[in-house]
């Protein structure tokens, strides 16, 4: 299917939308749209007529911009699509990306995840897990908020290693603010990628779908360090939905509420990482 039509689909269904694939089969998409366009009985569906109601015009604009920002855009019929995303319930149709895609299919990943209001531990623990993956050739992923993130990113690319940042917004759009240099540095050796249309801007729905994106596209995940709430929770639990290990480093403070999501993570039964050793022989077991 082209990449039009892919793109006029993940405007018309929105992202983490699985109604999207009750509609387009991804062995013969061309044959859906077809359907979809000329079954009478399918005119008055909400979905058949936001996908008609996107515009050539709309879809040139789109196009345009990625092409003047140095965007690339993704189909899940494309060899560059990270392979592991397709076996999520709710798969992206499209990614935008800056940077080499190619390095999530590459190289065995790992995500780092972890609080914004961050100690010095925690960011301490995921600069040194994140440079031992890096020795190693293991890809960190993450999402590029301020804390854990930051700090995991940093961390890899200081190092040598490759990372890479899923968004929960556009990638033109400076969220959390003053972190566009950042993801500069990671598309140079790495990737940044997001679901969402380059100009959208953050909402606070759009972090969990983005999470699962983190948590599909890597081979385990870490938790750094978690309060309650937390959005490194809502990764971790995804992730172990998914039969994914999930690492927890150990509190430095039981009775401090920063690290109140690793007790229960530990508690519920989640590995325990005491060095980066413990996850960098998991990953050479399950990636032979």
């Amino acid at each position: 299917m082209e990449t039009r039509d892919w793109l006029r689909a993940a405007i018309a269904f929105g992202a983490g939308n699985g109604k999207l694939w009750e509609y387009i089969r991804p062995d013969e998409p061309d044959e859906c749209i077809r359907r979809l366009l000329s079954d009478e009985t399918l005119q008055y569906d909400s979905y058949v007529r936001k996908y008609k109601s996107v515009s050539n015009e709309q879809l040139d604009s789109i196009f345009d911009i990625c092409e003047r920002h140095g965007i690339t855009v993704t189909t899940i019929d494309s060899e560059d699509y990270p392979y592991d995303l397709r076996f999520l319930d709710a798969p992206p149709a499209v990614l935008f990306a800056k940077g080499d895609i190619g390095v999530l299919n590459r190289f065995v990943s790992a995500a780092i995840v972890g609080s914004r209001d961050c100690t010095r531990y925690g960011a301490a623990m995921a600069a040194i897990f994140a440079r031992a993956f890096a020795a190693q050739n293991v890809c960190t992923v993450s999402g590029s908020a301020v804390g854990i993130d930051t700090a995991a990113h940093d961390s890899a690319l200081a190092s040598g290693g490759y990372t890479a940042a899923f968004l929960g917004c556009g990638l033109l759009c400076d969220y959390p603010k003053g972190s566009l240099a950042l993801r500069k540095r990671i598309a140079e050796k790495g990737v940044v990628v997001s679901e969402y249309l380059p100009t959208a801007l953050p909402a606070k729905e759009n972090f969990k779908v983005r999470n699962r994106l983190i948590a599909g596209v890597s081979d385990c995940v870490l938790v750094a360090e978690a309060g309650i709430p937390s959005g490194a929770l809502n990764t971790a639990s995804l992730a172990a939905e998914m039969g994914k290990e999930v690492f927890v480093i150990p509190p430095s403070d039981l009775t401090d509420k920063h690290f109140w999501g690793q007790s229960e993570l530990l508690a519920e039964g989640a590995s325990i990482a005491l060095s980066p050793e413990s996850v960098l022989e998991y990953l050479r077991q399950v990636n032979g």
